[in-house]
């Protein structure tokens, strides 16, 4: 139970609000911010709304101090209030005023990470965004240059969230494969893989053969007995081959059979399709 003495200071501070801060960024004495975390991205995104070159000088578990550029008196302290009984971190003293700095035009504070996360919406429209659009879209709003790689590391970061690792996807082939067999009756879905190097390592994928059972069956009861082959290539993170069996319905349209994922075209892998 809270003492008389915490109940006192939990009414004496206010909670910072993210909405108000956000149409109104400022800070104000005995704010009350419930980590280090959420202190440290309401001063990144200060620094960006008031085009100011501001960053954390000092952190560490109990206390905070941001600063701006060394000629500017600007500076926020926060710190733990002890009589709170929490972790939440209070501003203590500030100087709100900006002098002798200038408009941050190149903010380190942008990173890919913070930008991904800020156009994540706009960049899942668009997968395919040009980097030269994203570093205009970044400057419109923000008056900020950031550099190429920048803008092509948070492209690349946002549509990992969007699609999930590849890594983690492979990761699910058996379960993919096991579903397909549960859903399409007759299905034949096989997987070839390295064998383990070390008993504490995993697999590796190398090949990926799907037939689906009424794909199968539709061939054999209404397509002309003509089977045609073809392969591509598949460039992505894991790049490899795309071998297809594809027949010829009545419609003298594409009717596909078959299809498999291998690491490369060559005689073994067409024996084994």
């Amino acid at each position: 139970m809270r003492t008389k003495n915490e109940n006192q200071f939990e009414g004496r501070y206010k909670r910072f609000v993210w909405d108000k801060f956000m149409i109104d960024p400022k800070f104000e004495l005995e704010i009350k911010f419930e980590s280090r975390q959420q202190f440290k991205i309401a001063v990144t995104e200060y620094g960006f709304k008031a085009d100011k070159p501001v960053w954390t000088c000092k952190n560490d578990t109990k206390r905070v101090r941001t600063v701006c550029r060394d000629s500017c008196p600007w500076f926020v302290f926060a710190s733990i209030e002890r009589a709170l009984g929490t972790s939440d971190l209070v501003i203590k003293t500030m100087h709100d005023v900006h002098e002798n700095c200038n408009h941050a035009w190149k903010n380190k504070n942008m990173t890919s990470t913070w930008l991904s996360n800020k156009y994540m919406e706009r960049i899942k429209s668009n997968t395919k965004m040009p980097v030269r659009e994203l570093r205009q879209t970044v400057y419109e709003d923000y008056k900020v240059e950031i550099f190429e790689w920048v803008a092509r590391k948070a492209r690349a970061k946002t549509i990992q969230l969007i699609k999930g690792s590849t890594e983690a996807q492979y990761k699910k082939i058996w379960e993919y494969c096991n579903g397909i067999k549960k859903t399409h009756e007759g299905s034949t879905m096989e997987v070839m893989f390295t064998p383990f190097r070390l008993p504490t390592s995993n697999p590796r994928f190398m090949r990926l053969y799907c037939c689906i059972g009424p794909l199968k069956q539709g061939f054999k009861d209404g397509c002309r007995p003509i089977i045609g082959l073809d392969g591509c290539h598949l460039k992505d993170t894991y790049p490899g081959q795309l071998l297809t069996a594809l027949g010829m319905d009545p419609n003298n349209s594409y009717w596909p059979i078959a299809w498999a994922v291998v690491e490369k075209e060559t005689t073994e892998q067409w024996n084994g399709f």
